[in-house]
């Protein structure tokens, strides 16, 4: 996407140092099948327009909210951008239902921008876990006549200028397999107290129903075949002690993601396990820097 005069001036005011006072409030997105979806909007207090993120929660397709992110979403919004961290339908709202609320949530953003104080010709996705599987599902795949709404809310520009990818489960029927073995006893880790295989191969079942499902939304796989409209570049943290996702796991969706000619950085952070930047500490504090100098770098038209 060109960089107009409102980009550059949104991308010159982003300081990763966070000066900004933030502010936050709800606000109803989409109304799917009647039921309403809210967005939590920070943003910083000084006039924009700022440049904006959409933040897509973990919670294996299944559990948590808008709220989860909290931590990094604050932080980001205060080196200047407004953050819009989405509901979205989970679990038994079976897949593609996902998808296209987060995609929805990345229109909403580029038709109320003005009244979000947010930059439309610069957006971006956030996203942990099997968050970060929609965001990058969203990031490459639009305009995928499966994952559009039939409702007249869906037309609208779905693209986003980058993503960053927070130990993403880019592989759902690979994460899925990899469980299966750890359900007959594994050894606990410190860095992943809740790490559930059971639960977790639960949660893929309700909202894939099946392992052909799963393949379809795999990354990798849609990188392989070629089945994508959009290549930006993108940003991945992986826990050196992650047992929700294997370091393997991912290396095979950076590997597939430079075959396929996209621009991706890789970096693995010691020392912790799965979510790890979801909690104040000075872990995520190095995390969420990482993420702002990575924004500031796109933002500044650095490729």
């Amino acid at each position: 996407m060109s960089e107009g005069p409102q980009q550059r001036a949104a991308a010159q005011r982003f300081d990763p140092a966070g000066p900004h006072e933030v502010r936050f409030s709800d606000v109803e997105y989409a109304r799917p099948n009647g039921s309403p979806l809210l967005a939590r909007v920070y943003r910083p207090v000084a006039a924009g327009p700022w440049p904006a993120l959409v933040d897509v929660h973990g919670g294996a397709w299944t559990y948590l909210d808008r709220n989860s992110d909290a931590n990094f979403d604050r932080a980001l919004a205060a080196c200047g951008m407004v953050v819009v961290a989405l509901d979205f339908r989970q679990g038994a709202d079976r897949f593609p239902a996902s998808i296209r609320d987060v995609l929805n949530g990345v229109r909403f953003v580029r038709s109320h921008a003005a009244e979000l104080d947010a930059a439309p010709g610069s957006i971006g996705l956030v996203g942990g876990s099997s968050g970060g599987h929609l965001c990058l599902l969203a990031a490459l795949c639009p305009e995928e006549p499966e994952f559009q709404e039939d409702a007249a809310g869906a037309q609208g520009d779905a693209s986003v200028d980058y993503a960053l990818a927070l130990w993403p489960i880019a592989d759902p029927l690979a994460r899925y397999r990899y469980l299966e073995p750890l359900l007959a006893g594994f050894a606990p880790s410190p860095h992943d107290p809740w790490f559930d295989p059971a639960r977790l191969r639960a949660a893929h079942e309700a909202h894939f129903a099946d392992e052909a499902t799963m393949l379809r939304a795999s990354i990798p796989r849609i990188l392989r075949a070629g089945e994508l409209q959009r290549l930006p570049p993108i940003w991945i943290a992986h826990p050196e002690h992650d047992r929700n996702v294997t370091l393997a796991m991912t290396e095979e969706l950076v590997a597939a993601y430079r075959a396929a000619g996209g621009r991706v950085l890789l970096e693995v952070f010691p020392d912790v396990g799965h979510a790890f930047a979801n909690f104040p500490g000075p872990a995520a504090d190095r995390c969420i820097a990482r993420m702002a100098a990575f924004c500031a770098a796109i933002l500044a038209g650095s490729r």
